[in-house]
């Protein structure tokens, strides 16, 4: 989360775009920046079971990360993008080319008539519009942030259904398993591959040595934050 927020200050002082990917080393759970996590949650179960949890820069609802998954961050130009909206389209639109690549058939999800907002559930419950769905799945959850004249655009690509994880913790059964069947998906290996390569014929490349030293020096600064539990835990 350090990172991807350093990664976010560099945009804001010189437009330099980026796209990330990584997987998480442990099967983990990220909060949305302003979800009302200690009161959706059960801090002392997750706690006692070791369930490493941490607050993203970014906005939405809670996401179970399991170590097969695939998460993507672009940070860039507002203004380059064409606006947030047109960022949030256009991002998505590259990753569903990405998995076409791959042989699936990848569509963006319409709006829905009530958008769930910030109250309890998970980010994967519900699609809340331009989301890439396969097979009527949503199985990319994203969310942005932007400050002054940059953004960044978190998302998890889920190999599988992630709520039936999150059940477990949720207050009093507040989140529900995903109806239906998951589309069997390619290694995380093989999604970032299809998804770098469509980030190439965009004009993208291979990061430099100079920038990545730079994004992990800057990062250092906004750690504090994201391992700090007083964050985390906000309500």
């Amino acid at each position: 989360m350090a990172l991807d927020h350093a990664l976010r200050d560099r945009a804001d002082a010189d437009g330099t775009a980026v796209l990330r990917l990584y997987q998480w080393s442990e099967d983990s759970i990220s909060f949305g920046a302003n979800e009302a996590a200690c009161r959706h949650w059960d801090r002392d179960r997750i706690e006692a079971q070791g369930i490493p949890t941490v607050r993203r820069p970014t906005g939405g609802r809670a996401v179970w990360h399991d170590t097969s998954d695939l998460t993507y961050a672009v940070t860039g130009s507002t203004a380059a993008f064409g606006g947030v909206r047109a960022a949030y389209e256009s991002i998505h639109h590259g990753l569903a080319a990405a998995f076409g690549c791959l042989g699936h058939t990848a569509v963006l999800a319409p709006a829905p008539r009530q958008l769930p907002g910030l109250r309890r559930g998970a980010c994967f419950d519900v699609a809340v519009g331009g989301e890439v769905m396969i097979s009527g799945t949503k199985v990319i959850g994203s969310a942005q942030v932007v400050s002054r004249d940059a953004l960044l655009q978190h998302g998890a690509i889920a190999r599988g259904d992630r709520l039936p994880p999150l059940t477990r913790y949720g207050r009093d059964g507040e989140v529900k398993a995903s109806p239906g069947r998951w589309p069997v998906l390619p290694t995380a290996a093989l999604i970032a591959e299809a998804i770098s390569s469509e980030w190439e014929t965009r004009g993208g490349r291979i990061i430099s040595r100079e920038l990545t030293a730079w994004a992990d020096a800057a990062s250092v600064k906004h750690k504090e934050r994201y391992c700090d539990p007083l964050w985390t835990w906000r309500c």
